[in-house]
């Protein structure tokens, strides 16, 4: 005989509702069923890591919008509004339409009386700062900014970086043993510190070296979740980690 059952699968959070085909063939039976269509997926809860972004609440850096960005349209700093680095040779990230879109970067010192020190043509998302550029020094804090060369959407959009100076440096020192590098201990180090660039540019170094680690995708995208901004980049990074 052939007969039609309605169950509910439960999970966690997550109630899916399947219809089942029964069919009995003398001494044997299978089961198919299929999921409902439009039924609820599950919602994948973001971490949670206060401490990344140092800004003071009041008050917004010019072109910024909820972020390290210029809004709607505008290019988009994968950074929080004021980082921290451990890394005289910091790495920046943004949006970028191709790898071959050619972009101006420049940084500046935070500080009365101070201009621009360092500016560059760079193309695509990513710029790592030069060893030879002008040094970076602990305990001061810079402006980088970034410019498309076709820029259509009024000035560029800007962060600011803190190189971690004082006894915070002797800290992080202390943790990576004075042997700082890109292991996944080192990404844990920084994390723990709260050190965005530093720990974004080693789990995707660690990334880069080896594509099939899973848990490398996943400590990125922890790190993603922190800003709005960055969030699609998390949920692509998460995808990969559970394939």
């Amino acid at each position: 005989m052939k007969g039609i059952s309605v169950s509910i699968l439960k999970v966690p959070s997550v109630c899916v509702l399947t219809f089942c085909l029964s069919f009995g063939l003398s001494s044997s039976s299978f089961t198919a069923c299929a999921q409902a269509p439009g039924a609820q997926k599950p919602v994948r809860v973001r971490a949670k890591l206060d401490g990344f972004d140092i800004e003071p609440k009041s008050g917004k850096a010019p072109n910024q919008i909820g972020g390290a960005s210029r809004g709607i349209g505008g290019l988009t700093l994968y950074a929080p509004k004021m980082g921290k680095a451990y890394t005289l040779t910091p790495t920046f990230m943004w949006s970028a339409d191709d790898a071959t879109a050619e972009y101006t970067f420049r940084l500046s010192v935070l500080s009365a009386g101070q201009g621009q020190m360092f500016e560059t043509k760079v193309m695509g998302g990513t710029f790592m700062y030069p060893a030879d550029a002008p040094a970076l020094m602990p305990g001061a804090t810079y402006v980088w900014q970034v410019t498309p060369a076709n820029d259509m959407f009024g000035g560029p959009a800007s962060a600011n970086i803190l190189i971690v100076g004082g006894a915070e440096r002797e800290a992080v020192d202390a943790a990576l043993h004075g042997k700082p590098g890109m292991t996944a201990a080192d990404a844990k180090v920084y994390v723990d510190k709260r050190l965005w660039y530093d720990a974004v540019a080693t789990y995707s170094s660690l990334i880069a070296s080896d594509p099939s680690h899973g848990e490398y995708y996943k400590g990125r995208a922890e790190l993603y979740d922190q800003f709005q901004q960055t969030q699609p980049l998390a949920d692509a990074d998460m995808s990969k980690a559970q394939h």
